[in-house]
């Protein structure tokens, strides 16, 4: 099985198992820009359009570093309040996306370490049945039992990561970022965001070869 595959499977899974979560996509590409200025302008529920684009990714990103449905709503919850207040301290507004990115990774980053020190992560397992995998469609019963030990792998493989890989891999082959947004994201060099996706791919790849030999 190859690598982009088993990352494939896994955005699958991401983006269709939390049907309430669904993202709309923007109309133009404006959209965005053109409800932050509306929002600065004093149409508060120009937001909630905001939110509607945006949740399901923030939300996504939560996930992959908190593991629980519960936390990941709680984080996502906190990073639009944040960003709804924080709002008019945005300094380009044709920016927002990137922007709230940032806002979404220092709370996943402030979580994760709270959460560490608590001991949250310590028993918790890839088979842990309190943290499914839903999957929907005509496959049968062994093939979705696969499909979610397959995904769980790969979660259990990305999480042993350095926060830095985490993050990069994350943000191009789960979130499907460009490299430019990544760099603004992360405030890193172009060169340094694909240096490190490909240490990161490579890592990866080492990880899951253990599981899957001819990967």
């Amino acid at each position: 099985m190859e690598l982009f595959v088993l990352l494939l499977t896994l955005v699958f899974i991401v983006t269709t198992s939390f049907p309430s979560m669904a993202t709309e996509k923007c109309t133009g590409p404006d959209e965005t820009t053109e409800l932050v200025r509306a929002v600065l302008g004093g149409d508060k529920q120009s937001f909630n359009r905001l939110v509607i684009l945006y949740q399901a990714r923030i939300y996504n990103l939560a996930y992959n570093y908190v593991k629980t449905e519960e936390e990941a709503k709680d984080v996502a919850q906190d990073v639009f309040v944040t960003a709804y207040r924080a709002l008019p301290k945005l300094r380009d507004d044709t920016k927002f996306g990137a922007w709230l990115y940032q806002i979404g990774i220092n709370h996943c980053r402030n979580r994760y370490k709270k959460l560490k020190r608590r001991g949250y992560f310590t028993n918790k397992s890839i088979d842990n049945e309190d943290d499914p995998v839903h999957l929907e469609g005509g496959d049968s019963p062994e093939q979705k039992l696969e499909q979610q030990r397959t995904i769980k792998l790969v979660r259990n493989a990305i999480a042993q990561m350095s926060e830095s890989e985490k993050e990069v891999l994350m943000l191009r082959d789960l979130q499907g970022l460009p490299y430019d947004e990544i760099s603004e994201i992360l405030d890193v060099p172009l060169g340094t965001v694909k240096s490190k996706l490909n240490r990161a791919r490579l890592n990866l790849k080492n990880k899951l070869k253990q599981i899957y030999p001819n990967l």
